[in-house]
């Protein structure tokens, strides 16, 4: 099984070590709260670049649910973060080159 990083043509890397199989919400909300504070994004910012409503991201970053696709590809291909980071698939690499 390829990452989602391959997939998305971020990394010509097929597999990541140490993968993990299943996605944790509130690992991937952490994370998501994490990378906009970081960036210095505000969720209403944040949510407008997306072209979603602010609920729906405060119910990301709560874990309440994972993040859409097209959202994550937005944000990480904007930002050079990795997906499958974003997502609690990996702890390493956070940003990609």
């Amino acid at each position: 099984m390829y990452h989602l990083d391959y997939l998305f043509e971020f990394t010509n890397i097929k597999k990541y070590k140490n993968i993990k199989k299943q996605i944790k919400p509130e690992l991937s909300g952490k994370r998501l709260k994490e990378f906009r504070n970081e960036n210095k994004l505000t969720q209403e910012k944040l949510a407008k670049y997306l072209n979603t409503t602010h609920t729906n991201l405060v119910g990301y970053e709560k874990g309440n649910y994972i993040i859409a696709t097209p959202y994550l590809y937005m944000i990480c291909k904007k930002y050079n973060i990795s997906a499958d980071y974003l997502l609690g698939k990996i702890d390493n690499p956070k940003y990609l080159k």
